[in-house]
């Protein structure tokens, strides 16, 4: 006999279902609610265990069947064997899919289809039923092809599994053929509780249940002839299908409302009963006196929301005695919000448990799987054996792991280099350093074979599955190794971490199972395997459980099932969250299945019917709380996007018109809700006290917080303190101090190059932490800019020297600077880039074919730049010149030091100067090659922004002219840019393109400096030209007159001196301060340019211009 009991949610239905249980009883509850209905039972039928009763769900009911009777020793094929089962199906029809091609290999897209033929298997439509659903179709429609798709991987699945295996959504189907031959169920009475839908074949278990327990009862929500009734229409619905059923059966049935007075919920405080009569009725009774059960909060983002729910539970918690069991926190969006509301609840000390499945990819136990599959595909780069190591199961201590990734990722280890000894670095490192890296190499490469070369020798997918089993199980040893992990995370605290490590393995191994179950006698290659298991691993969400009964629960309207709560808090109530927007984002969308449906086609499940659960969800979850209710919406998301207040929550503020809507603790900056706990409440009272020295007066209850801080977190306040009175000031060290950190040799003398005087001018902090505390930055064995910028020196160094020739003037006819042709000067950077370029830093060039690609790109340049150097040359007149040209103490350097006199002792800069032109009339110019796209700006080495050009020329003007005793003369100061040249040539001219081209290719390389106005030395540098010269930044007008073509290029005698005198006196200071110990953190700034913009020292100096003391040094 079938009784159908049905109620409001203010009827305690569960101490009415255990009120009239008696003797053998199977309680049937949906899969999420087993946990629930089995702590309300140990809680109405007060008894320490159930024997009489059993609670069950409707998948392991029909495996219980199954046992008893027979029939479960046919191998199951699960949800997550499906998935790799059709992920490999999908493969193989691709190209005979019309609508859905290309997305075979999208994980998504498989799951999407999984997810379809479970439905389908559900609402009892087989491959074959299709081809009549299809007749009832035009060909041409877009739900035609779909289904055409769906057709042939449907049937392919099913081909493949039958007689074989049986789908777990085919379980129930194999069961009901033997329902009729179990005695269990001819004992048991049936309860069925908790659902709010049935698809066809649930209802087909019922009706086999109904045919042979004695009794079955389906206990239902639902009202007859409300003012609310339409959220009943689901379950009514439902009802009329059950008393169909029964009718088909000829079974009598009774529909029976629960009346009794004794199942009203009594101890639900009158608003809230009002909450579940009148949320969705019609005409709405509005509640007219206060209800201070209800609180409504209109929140500025998400964040402010979490922390005042957070506020608000520890307010109950504190002052009205409540439990941690007594609130349900539930939130649609726990995609967006879950991880904002973990992080804003600890910081209150509270640790929710979050009730939503999650995604096992993350785990370490899986990712070594991942790793394994891709070694065994040969994939042997850095970030697959290192990935490998770091998931924690190899063996290496977090030492060994770390020495090991910072040499690989250093010099680049791949592929074959892992098979032998490394030797790169041998410069570096020392070698016992050495020896120990090829140590954790070796282990490393025997921990790889051990598992690679059995998997080469296994053939089918079994065998390789059973390799994969049993160096995981017996070489690793992943389950022992997990049972220390799960022990470490207990002790700390994690428990859900350790629920996790707990089921993996398990996870894991039948993930293996269903592999092998599926095709494990099939011969799969290392690819195909590893995409059939990824998939399989992929298709996996885990399920936890609370790790004590005394939690808050966090979950969604649908899935959180709780049992009887005081209070209930409903985070993001915005429009399309509460309720939950139906996405339409499966294989069907709404419009087709509503097509099928209304051709009496039920082959999936309505979108209207799950909007229809989940507004009954919402009046279940909503008529849960006995004492409070909390609700609160967002007006803007975590970007500033405009958001709304759902309808529920307007249809809450609407039923209480006498409750104000609230704004967030924080926008209300009420003192006493802001101080509700330790942490949070130590940041609400810095900023409480940041306020207060901008002048605003400190509330009285920050001042006792501030008090109790200082007697029991003193500590915390300091730092508080240091944080609300840091300035930045002038700092110096001690003169001994700064010369113990930056002499390098014995005496007085202090010497620097010119880079490091211009770091010191640009900010004497950032120079400190470079020259002084010296820290190493991790360099990887890759061509980047310093590299590019070595090799592009060394070339033009070593053409330089090929056509200079001892005792023959540069420009002199019969030097080889002169004669050099074109393809000569190509062939030459040719050789050495495949010379003394393979040899650059052990091979770095063409370590592989990034390298190789970037080292052509560098051949390109630097052929480019030997054709326009050389032909500079020919166009001037040059008497000699010196290439990397080195100025120092040493007697073998080409020039002397540059000598600065400051109080603590002479300052020597020393350094290497890329190319020195002696010209005639005993002028010197300097040209400084440079990869990046440096400027030279007069204003900007007056202020030591900007000092390198200029002390290569104090440097070289050092040195008079042998032969004529005289002082050199200085003729300008250059940058000659090393780049591919880059310009538009939609603008040249067609005519004579070929010559304009050349033009602007001459003039991406035209120096940036300044020069002496002087004709001989324009003529020098620039030999003769007519309008703009493209070697320097100068013109000839009309009357021939040279002119600068930029502000301060052109300069007079006079003036480069004043520029020089300026300069120098900038230098004598910079010294004087760098030898004195300043250390200021006083970055400089020269226009849009600051010393902070590439700094790597930022957030060390802490310089904010929020704070006082904080101000960038104009240069110009």
């Amino acid at each position: 006999m079938l009784n159908i009991f049905y109620g409001r949610e203010n009827i305690d239905k569960d101490q009415f279902i255990f009120d009239r249980i008696s003797g053998r009883t199977l309680l049937l509850v949906p899969d999420q609610f087993t946990l629930q209905a089995e702590r309300n039972a140990f809680r109405y039928l007060g008894v320490r265990g159930l024997m009489e009763v059993e609670i069950i769900s409707p998948s392991r009911l029909g495996l219980r069947v199954l046992r008893e009777v027979g029939g479960e020793k046919i191998s199951r094929l699960d949800r997550y064997g499906r998935h790799m089962l059709l992920s490999k199906i999908i493969a193989e029809e691709k190209n005979d899919l019309q609508v859905f091609r290309g997305l075979e290999s999208k994980s998504s897209f498989i799951e999407l289809v999984n997810n379809l033929i479970s439905e389908m298997k559900q609402y009892n439509t087989p491959p074959e039923a299709l081809p009549d659903i299809l007749n009832s179709l035009t060909e041409d429609s877009l739900l035609y092809k779909k289904l055409q798709d769906v057709q042939a991987i449907y049937e392919k699945y099913e081909l493949v599994i039958s007689e074989k295996y049986i789908d777990t959504e085919d379980y129930l189907g194999h069961c009901m053929n033997r329902v009729q031959y179990s005695q269990m169920i001819k004992e048991c009475e049936i309860w069925v509780y908790g659902f709010d839908y049935f698809t066809p074949k649930n209802l087909d278990l019922i009706r086999e249940l109904i045919e042979n327990a004695r009794n079955v009862n389906v206990v239902i929500t639902y009202s007859e002839g409300s003012r609310d009734g339409e959220i009943f229409s689901l379950t009514g619905y439902i009802i009329k299908k059950l008393e169909r059923l029964s009718e088909g059966l000829s079974k009598p049935y009774t529909t029976v409302p629960i009346t009794e007075k004794k199942y009203i919920r009594k101890e639900r405080s009158p608003e809230l009963s009002a909450v579940e009569s009148e949320l969705f009725s019609l005409p709405i009774k509005k509640w007219q006196s206060d209800a201070p059960a209800v609180t409504l909060v209109k929140a500025a983002n998400p964040y402010a929301e979490a922390e005042t729910a957070a506020a608000y539970i520890t307010r109950l918690l504190r002052e009205e005695g409540l439990r941690y069991k007594d609130i349900a926190v539930i939130c649609n969006d726990l995609e967006v919000r879950g991880s904002i509301i973990q992080r804003v609840f600890s910081e209150y000390g509270l640790h929710p448990f979050m009730d939503k499945k999650r995604s096992i990819l993350h785990n370490p136990v899986i990712g070594l799987n991942i790793y394994l599959m891709q070694l065994a595909r040969g994939r042997m780069d850095a970030e697959t054996v290192i990935g490998f190591i770091k998931t924690g199961l190899v063996g290496l201590s977090q030492d060994e792991t770390e020495q090991l990734e910072n040499y690989v990722y250093r010099f680049k280890i791949r592929g074959g280099m892992w098979k032998k000894d490394f030797t790169r670095g041998a410069k570096e490192y020392e070698e016992e350093e050495l020896e120990e890296i090829n140590r954790i190499r070796d282990f490393v490469m025997q921990s790889i074979l051990a598992f690679t070369e059995p998997f080469k020798k296994a053939g089918t997918a079994g065998e390789k599955t059973a390799v994969l089993y049993y160096y995981l199980k017996d070489y690793l040893k992943v389950p022992d190794q997990i049972e220390k992990i799960m022990e470490e995370q207990n002790q700390k605290g994690y428990y859900e971490m350790a629920f996790e490590m707990a089921q993996i393995w398990k996870t894991a191994v039948d993930i293996y199972d269903q592999l092998v179950t599926v095709m494990g006698g099939e011969k799969l290659d290392t690819e195909e395997l590893d995409a059939v298991l990824r998939a399989g691993f992929e298709s996996v969400e885990m399920g936890m459980l609370p790790a004590t009964i005394d939690e808050i629960i966090v979950g969604t309207m649908q899935r959180t099932r709780t049992g009887q709560i005081k209070a209930l808090v409903v985070l993001g109530a915005n429009d399309g969250v509460l309720p939950q927007t139906v996405s339409g984002d499966g294989i069907l969308n709404d419009d087709e299945k509503t097509v099928l449906f209304k051709n009496k086609i039920e082959m999936c499940k309505l979108d209207e019917f799950r909007v229809m659960e989940e507004k009954l969800a919402i009046y279940r979850t909503l008529s849960k709380p006995e004492q409070y209710l909390f609700m609160s919406y967002a007006v803007s998301d975590n970007e500033g996007k405009e958001l709304k207040p759902s309808g529920i929550f307007n249809k809450i503020a609407d039923l209480f018109p006498k409750v104000p809507i609230r704004k967030d603790i924080i926008s209300e900056n009420n003192p006493l809700y802001l101080m509700e706990a330790r942490n949070s409440g130590m940041r609400h009272l810095t900023e409480a006290l940041r306020k207060s020295l901008e002048g605003e007066s400190l509330q009285d209850c920050f001042k006792a917080a501030l008090n109790w801080y200082r007697l029991n977190e003193q500590i915390s306040l300091k730092q508080i303190q240091e944080g609300l009175f840091f300035k930045i000031k002038e700092e110096s060290m001690s003169v001994s101090l700064a010369e113990e950190l930056y002499k390098r040799e014995e005496g007085k003398s202090l010497s620097i190059s010119p880079s490091r005087l211009e770091r010191f001018g640009r900010c004497p902090f950032a120079h400190f932490i470079n020259y002084g505390l010296r820290p190493e930055e991790k360099r990887v064995f890759e061509i980047a800019g310093r590299e590019m910028g070595d090799v592009y020196h060394l070339c033009l160094m070593r053409l330089s020297e090929y056509l200079t020739e001892k005792g023959i003037a540069i420009t002199d006819k019969s030097s080889r600077w002169m004669s050099i042709t074109p393809a000569e000067c190509e062939e030459f950077v040719r050789q050495f880039m495949e010379h003394e370029g393979a040899e650059y830093k052990e091979g770095l060039l063409y370590g592989g074919n990034e390298e190789s690609y970037k080292a052509e790109r560098m051949r390109r340049v630097c052929t480019d730049a030997a054709l326009i150097l050389v032909e500079h040359v020919q166009r001037g007149s040059i008497q000699e010149v010196f290439f990397e040209a080195e100025f120092g103490k040493a007697p073998d350097k080409q020039f002397p030091p540059i000598c600065v006199e400051t109080a603590q002792g002479k300052v020597f800069v020393e350094g290497k100067i890329d190319r020195v032109d002696l010209l005639p009339g005993d002028y010197v110019k300097i040209i400084d090659y440079k990869s990046g796209s440096e400027r030279f700006d007069t204003e900007e080495a007056k202020g030591g922004w900007r000092l390198q050009l200029m002390l290569y020329l104090k440097a070289a003007l050092n040195k008079n002219t042998p032969e004529k005793g005289t002082e050199n003369k200085p003729a300008g100061v250059f940058y000659f840019k090393l780049d591919e040249p880059v310009f538009d040539a939609g603008d040249l001219e067609s005519g004579k393109l070929e010559e304009r081209i050349r033009t602007e290719f001459r003039k991406s390389f035209k120096l940036d400096g300044i020069l002496v106005n002087e004709p001989e030395v324009v003529e020098s540098i620039a030999g003769d030209f007519v309008g703009s010269s493209d070697i320097v930044p100068v013109r000839k007008n009309k009357e021939g007159e040279i002119l600068g073509t930029g502000k301060d290029k052109l300069l007079t005698p006079e003036e480069f001196e004043e520029l020089r005198a300026a300069v120098d006196s900038k230098i004598t200071e910079l010294c004087g301060q760098l030898a004195q110990g300043k250390v200021d953190i006083a970055p400089g700034r020269s226009g849009n340019e600051t010393a902070c913009n590439y700094c790597m020292y930022r957030s060390v100096c802490k310089f904010d211009l929020a704070f006082e003391g904080c101000a960038y040094r104009n240069i110009k």
